[in-house]
Order: C-alpha cells, then structure tokens, then sequence
C-alpha cells in the first residue's frame, strides 16, 4: 500500500545514525539541485550543487563540513524562498514554485550539531524532496512520460517519480552506516543517476 514505504522511510530515518541523517539530507538536497541547475540559478562548480557533491562532502564523514557548505549557499538562495509569512511566491509559474521548493531544503539547513536539530533537517528534506519529484511527476511531459516507461514504480498508487526518490532515500539509508568500502560511491551513483533524470524533466519543465 502507499503508506508502507511512507512508514519505511519515517522508521529509517528515525533509527539512522547522526551521520546518516546529513547525509541523508545531502542526497535530498543533490537531488533537488537539479531543479536549481536546469533554472541555471546554481553554481555547479561549488561543492554543494557539482554532481560529485555526495562524494566529495562525504569523504570526511563529518557532520559540521557539511552544515557549513550547505549554509553557505543559502545567501544566493533566499530569493527564490516563498514569504515566510504569506507563503506566497514572486511568480506564479511552474520555475518559481520548483525553485522555492528546492531552495528550502538548502535554507532549512542549521549550523547546530544537536540530534534533534539534524533530525529535523533530515525529515524536512526527506518529505521536500518526494514533494518536488511528485510535482515534477504529475506534469504532463515527454521526460517524465520516458521516465516511467523505464523506472515503473515498485509501490501501488505512488507514480513512478516520487516512487524512486522514496527508494533511493531508503537505500542510502541503508548503505551509510554500513561496513562497505565503497559505499559513498554506491551512494553517489543511486542519487546522481535519479539527479541526470530530474535534470531532464525539470528543463522541459521550466521550459514549458
């Protein structure tokens, strides 16, 4: 049913470790850059938005290098954020609406190191994340037409975008606190893979 990998998703993000949740949310916010990449509002050269950012954040396995990247690039983003009182964006178009969404997950990125703080974070990512791919999903485009023709979705009532994010976060949970030597290059290869795909589709997207 919908609700399991839902409840799946929830249970592994409560029992990951505090490394596993940054980078649990990296992934996220990997993924979502491709929304601010096809808009060409996103360096791809900085560390947070470069299609090797899982790797290259992630070699160091620490939780304070990646808080700082990802502040970091909240300055350039906060335009394109909805008005935190009326929720209300500049524009009412698909770009805008795609750019607040995925610009959030970078601005709801803290400094702090404590658990709750991290969880937070990570759950936030983890839902805008699915969020942005069912979006993205439900237009009527050519790329997303392809891509469901390619990744069907392994869960009832759950199309085949958000379908595939929801794995792909489940996997990386389960592979980063594992004993696997190669496992950040396991990692970076599952979420840049959905991330070529969610380029694709949010091109034609903005472009529409």
């Amino acid at each position: 049913m919908a609700e399991e990998p839902y409840a799946g998703l929830n249970a592994a993000l409560e029992d990951a470790s505090d490394w596993g949740l940054t980078l649990s949310a990296l992934g996220c916010v990997h993924r979502a850059s491709a929304v601010l990449v096809a808009a060409g509002v996103a360096d791809e050269s900085s560390a947070v938005f470069s299609a090797d950012a899982l790797r290259e954040l992630g070699e160091a396995r620490d939780v304070t290098t990646v808080l700082a990247a990802v502040k970091s690039s909240q300055q350039a983003l906060a335009i394109y954020a909805a008005d935190p009182e009326t929720g209300e964006l500049q524009e009412e178009t698909v770009r805008a609406s795609l750019l607040a969404m995925s610009s959030e997950l970078v601005l709801r990125a803290n400094t702090s190191l404590e658990r709750a703080s991290l969880q937070e974070w990570a759950d936030f990512c983890s839902s805008l994340a699915v969020d942005i791919a069912q979006e993205l999903g439900s237009l009527e485009l050519t790329s997303v037409a392809e891509f469901g023709e390619d990744s069907p979705s392994l869960y009832e009532e759950i199309p085949p975008l958000p379908a595939q994010e929801i794995r792909i976060q489940l996997e990386i949970l389960r592979l980063v606190d594992g004993e696997d030597a190669d496992v950040l290059n396991r990692i970076a290869e599952l979420s840049g893979a959905l991330r070529e795909s969610l380029t694709a589709i949010a091109i034609e997207a903005i472009a529409e």
